[in-house]
């Protein structure tokens, strides 16, 4: 089965193409159009911009991803898109464009759930991952645990009730003055100090979920007592920010570690990139899985892969359906 996966959530216009053979899958071509440059200058997506980036982008990154596969559209056994959740406008053009090609050429159609493709990044690059597993989805937009039994088969654990990780990150970088997106020049630095004369709160200890909008607070006022900034107090403030960021995150999953009796952790999304939080779960007594770093944030690969194993268990979706900005993804289940 060979399968053309588009992912357009956001701000990466991203395609590839997957040869899934039940228990084996190769990875044929994958191709990822940054809109990083574009929306720098405004400190962060513009979702009208995106959508039109991505409208001039598609045609271009498909042809690339089926031409590095050598695969004609008249070879593809389906095509998957991502359909939510995301921003609305970014969302629509992938998805029109994937019917477009669906139509054009009759070739089964599938719409993804993004966060979906993000639980199931890690089976992608780790073929020994197997289902049950507890997985961390932490990125800019999502920051949740969620036991995963099988392929739609989900039960929530926790969620953000605010703000994501990821959305921490950045904000706090660009407080700090590093250019958007600053959540990975933010973590650089601070991997580069081992203490910090600061301190931050340990956010949401007793509550169920995830909250990053009171440690963003604590941390713009911490900011501001402190007025001018040099570099060696910089890389302590960048430090102790990660360190909350990362005790929140690792705090919870020992939680929810706790209380399963599930001993495989995958952590996936564009925060599983972070060093410092790899190396904090690594630490837990389970096996962990994290995706390739290319496999961290948006890409057409795990739409590619989610989109073979339900097609693979013969499910479509209709060409009159429409895209979710949100879909959680435990209304999959």
């Amino acid at each position: 089965m060979i399968v053309l996966g588009i992912e357009t959530s956001c701000d990466e216009t991203a395609a590839a193409v997957i040869d899934y053979q039940g228990s084996e899958w190769r990875l044929l071509s994958e191709v990822v159009s940054s809109q990083i440059a574009l929306h720098q200058e405004y400190g962060g997506v513009v979702p009208e911009l995106a959508s039109r980036e991505h409208l001039t982008n598609l045609p271009l990154v498909v042809e690339e991803a089926l031409v590095t596969a050598g695969i004609s559209l008249e070879e593809l056994d389906g095509i998957g898109v991502t359909r939510g959740p995301g921003l609305k406008g970014c969302l629509l053009m992938g998805y029109c464009y994937a019917k477009g090609l669906s139509l054009a050429h009759d070739i089964p159609f599938l719409g993804v759930n993004h966060i979906e493709g993000h639980i199931l990044a890690p089976m992608l690059d780790n073929p020994s991952l197997s289902f049950p597993y507890l997985c961390l989805v932490v990125s800019g937009g999502h920051t949740e645990i969620v036991e995963v039994h099988g392929v739609g088969d989900y039960k929530l654990i926790a969620r953000t009730i605010d703000d994501a990780a990821g959305e921490a990150f950045d904000k706090s970088a660009h407080l700090l003055g590093f250019p958007y997106p600053g959540g990975a020049a933010l973590s650089r630095l601070a991997d580069t100090r081992e203490s910090s004369r600061f301190l931050l709160p340990r956010v949401m200890r007793e509550q169920a979920g995830f909250s990053f909008s009171g440690l963003k607070t604590a941390i713009a006022l911490l900011l501001k007592r402190q007025g001018t900034i040099d570099e060696e107090t910089k890389g302590e403030l960048a430090f102790t920010i990660q360190e909350s960021i990362v005790d929140a995150l690792v705090y919870k999953l020992k939680g929810a570690l706790a209380s399963s009796s599930i001993r495989t952790v995958a952590l996936t999304g564009g925060v599983s990139a972070n060093r410092r939080l790899r190396r904090e779960v690594e630490k837990l007594k389970a096996d962990v899985y994290f995706p390739q770093m290319n496999h961290c944030m948006d890409n057409g690969a795990m739409i590619a892969f989610t989109a073979a194993l339900r097609f693979a268990r013969g499910e479509t979706t209709s060409l009159d359906t429409e895209v979710f900005g949100r879909w959680p993804v435990e209304e999959l289940s």
